[in-house]
């Protein structure tokens, strides 16, 4: 992405997956973890009567067999084979997405619930497999929850017993001395920046202490906590002091820290940018600050034990083995969770506290609530065009290919057209009597035009009760085109209207000169509630900067005054349609979807960056589970190079999307290999030779290897909010709970497998 696309959101991938796509992941996620579930099933069943029945006791229990796994296994394999029966007739499918425009990658696909025959019984399929590879694992998993989680009083009481026994260890005279000496040079430092009337410094100082207070406390409970339960406790209190002390944490934490402070000399971006280049700039280092120790030491914690004998002793404790995997996790992510905590809140207060410039503040300092609508392009009707179809945006030939453009001129039927299928009913009654309205378009100049000049737009404000429709070649003339009413009579009297209050002295013609609160603005308002029609013309848009107008109240009230009909094609109307053209000569206006909306709500900026350090929270959980899952069988180094290869593959998701699909550009790797030895073009027609139907053969097999491969690798993207906070955008709570649920769904596999692993594991002394 290039510099000059910096100051709007871009949405290439279209807006994040919501809780409307929340029954096609679980279906999703039933068929892909119940595939690998099957196929360990097979292994685990075929492991386990490999074993010899002269084994010890101990050799048996480790590979347990029962009644349900062999009968849910076997549904599994029926509904297995059933699928194999549907992909050999080629019946049960659901319909193949369209394919991509040519030169275009595959666009992509929302996750959505299927009901034809063939997903649903691999569904079924996947759901029995995972019921019975997670019997045992769902068995020993309730007996460790009794084991270490207390309901009662019981458990709050050995919580305090301990606190005041941990307390008394902890604060001996010479630590209370010394923690005493340190909160008092720290007062003498915020009574000195209070007494020369320093109020940043000052608020700085008092958001530092009550960061620290805060992870104090949360220290304080979390190890009390780990005194107070079961043997998983005990275990992550280890991994937790045994993660302090080690050096790999405070290396990183010592050499990286000073870059969370935002400073604007690393930077050279423009006075607006400021808060965007801070925000984007502690965000990577905050990540790498947490996730790189994070994989560090989770990634050697149970080699590491086996490699210096400490599990014999483990073991040999009344402890469930799963027990120590839980405890290494809990353990770890408690730490870095505190270690994150305390370095997302110092940099939420030195960023709040930040000489920032007033522009960047209000472009970015802020959390928007957008109402986003549907895009699309249109011009005169296709009957009446050389190309005999619709207009659909002029590509300027750019490379990245993320906005459609409309010429611009006085005459310039074409139009980019925003199309709000809902409208909050909120907006019929806002502050003022107005809804703000916010853009950033993309300019691309055919003329040089003047200098710091943008490029002159009209905005036309619709409901589904005064709909336009595209004009005839005949209905344009050079100067105008204006796209007509379908209601001839409807336009007759609100021009009749508009007229009345010239008459009376209320000047509405040009309503852009309208103003919230003035007797013009009412006026305004009355025409949109009775008419549905609002114009904004001349409005001056500068390239990439983001700006906005107000939309008077009185439209929504007339949107939502009725249900809307339905057009010539039977589909309902939209509530609220916006037209917008380009009327500076030789210039065109560039859009991507969301690029305007109305804007609901704004909410505070550090609600908005606490929220989307979520993000951050999930992908740390996913890099520990991920390395202590992988760190049962393999060495610490194999484990670390293993879970850094699966989190980097993460970043890569469309590119695996596309291998998946084989739809790649040039074609798979073994078409790609051959035109590169034979020093061919990826666009050079291929030839009909044996070798290359081989080829192609080898591709497919490839892309079915990746369609299973890329089921282990997590979208590291999705769980990324740093975009939606340093531009200014909300980050939308179902956004972030969705995210802990696609994290837990994910790890879950890795769990069970964690625990087949080091159950299988011979460590007894």
């Amino acid at each position: 992405m290039s510099s000059a696309l910096l100051g709007i959101l871009q949405l290439d991938r279209g807006e994040p997956w919501g809780f409307a796509e929340l029954p096609g992941l679980v279906q999703a996620w039933l068929q892909d973890a119940g595939g690998f579930a099957a196929l360990g099933l097979v292994v685990y069943l075929l492991y386990a009567l490999s074993t010899p029945t002269d084994k010890s006791q101990s050799e048996k229990l480790r590979v347990p067999v029962s009644r349900w796994m062999l009968l849910a296994g076997a549904i599994s394999l029926i509904c297995y084979a059933v699928v194999f029966v549907l992909v050999a007739t080629g019946k049960g499918a659901p319909p193949p997405p369209p394919p991509p425009p040519p030169g275009e990658s595959p666009p992509i696909v929302r996750p959505t619930w299927h009901k034809e025959l063939r997903p649903t019984v691999l569904m079924v399929a996947g759901l029995f497999a995972l019921l019975a590879i997670g019997e045992p694992f769902a068995r020993d998993l309730f007996k460790i929850a009794r084991r270490n989680v207390s309901f009662g009083l019981g458990g709050v009481k050995r919580y305090w017993r301990t606190l005041r026994t941990y307390a008394a260890d902890l604060l001996t005279p010479r630590r209370v001395a010394l923690l005493a000496g340190l909160v008092g040079a720290y007062a003498l430092v915020g009574v000195a920046l209070f007494a020369l009337g320093v109020p940043r410094l000052t608020n700085i100082w008092t958001g530092v202490l009550l960061v620290a207070v805060g992870v104090f406390l949360a220290a304080l409970f979390l190890l009390m906590l780990f005194e107070a339960e079961g043997p998983m406790w005990a275990v992550a209190k280890l991994s937790f002091k045994e993660a302090i002390r080690n050096q790999v944490l405070w290396i990183f934490l010592i050499g990286l820290l000073p870059f969370l402070f935002p400073i604007q000399w690393l930077s050279t971006s423009k006075p607006a940018d400021e808060m965007r280049s801070a925000t984007v700039m502690v965000t990577i280092f905050l990540s790498l600050l947490t996730l790189i120790p994070a994989l560090l030491i989770a990634s050697f914690g149970i080699p590491d034990d086996i490699k210096n004998l400490n599990i014999f002793t483990v073991v040999s404790k009344p402890i469930e083995r799963f027990e120590m995997v839980l405890g290494r996790f809990v353990g770890y992510v408690a730490l870095m969770t505190l270690v994150m905590l305390a370095l997302t809140g110092v940099t939420l207060v030195l960023v709040i506290n930040s000489g920032m410039s007033d522009k960047a503040r209000a472009e970015t300092y802020k959390a928007r609530v957008p109402l986003r609508g549907k895009l699309e392009f249109k011009s005169i009707v296709a009957a009446d065009r050389k190309e005999l179809k619709d207009f659909e945006g002029t590509n300027v030939g750019r490379e990245f290919d993320y906005r459609k453009y409309i010429a611009g001129a006085g005459g310039s039927p074409q139009r980019a057209i925003w199309k709000f299928a809902s409208v909050p009913g909120e907006l019929r009654t806002p502050a003022g009597d107005r809804v703000p309205v916010e853009f950033t378009f993309d300019v691309y100049r055919m003329t040089k035009g003047e200098q710091d000049k943008g490029v002159l737009t009209k905005f036309e404000f619709v409901t589904h009760n005064t709909p336009l429709r595209q004009p005839g070649v005949s209905e344009i003339t050079k100067d105008e085109a204006d796209w007509p009413w379908v209601e001839k009579k409807k336009r007759d009297d609100y021009l009749q209207a508009v007229r009345e209050y010239e008459a009376r002295g209320i000047a509405v013609k040009d309503q852009a000169r309208a103003r919230p609160g003035t007797e013009e603005w009412k006026a305004v308002n009355d025409l949109a509630e009775r008419f549905g029609y609002y114009v904004f013309a001349g409005k001056e848009v500068l390239d990439y900067t983001v700006m906005g107008i107000e939309v008077p109240a009185g439209l929504f009230r007339n949107a939502l005054a009725n249900p809307p009909g339905k057009d010539g094609a039977g589909n309902p109307l939209p509530l609220v349609t916006v037209y917008v053209k380009c009327e500076s000569e030789g210039q065109l206006l560039g859009a991507a979807e969301p690029d305007l909306y109305f804007l609901q709500n704004e909410m505070p900026y550090a609600l908005n960056f606490l929220k989307g350090t979520l993000g951050l929270w999930c992908r740390l959980c996913i890099v520990i589970g991920v390395a202590v899952a992988c760190s049962t069988y393999l060495s610490g180094v194999l484990t670390l190079l293993a879970t850094a290869f699966i989190y980097i593959v993460g970043f890569f998701t469309d590119h695996l999307s596309e291998l998946a699909s084989n739809r790649a550009a040039g074609g798979g790797p073994f078409q790609s290999m051959s035109q590169l030895v034979k020093a061919e073009q990826p666009t050079a027609p291929l030839s009909e030779t044996a070798s290359t139907k081989a080829l192609l053969f080898g591709d497919k097999g490839m892309a079915w290897l990746v369609r299973r491969l890329q089921n282990l690798i997590p979208d590291v993207d999705s769980f990324s909010w740093g975009h939606f906070v340093s531009e200014g955008f909300n980050v939308n709570t179902e956004y972030v709970v969705l995210n802990l649920i696609v994290t837990f769904g994910y790890l879950l596999p890795w769990g069970v497998l964690a625990y087949y692993l080091m159950k299988s594991r011979e460590v007894a002394a």
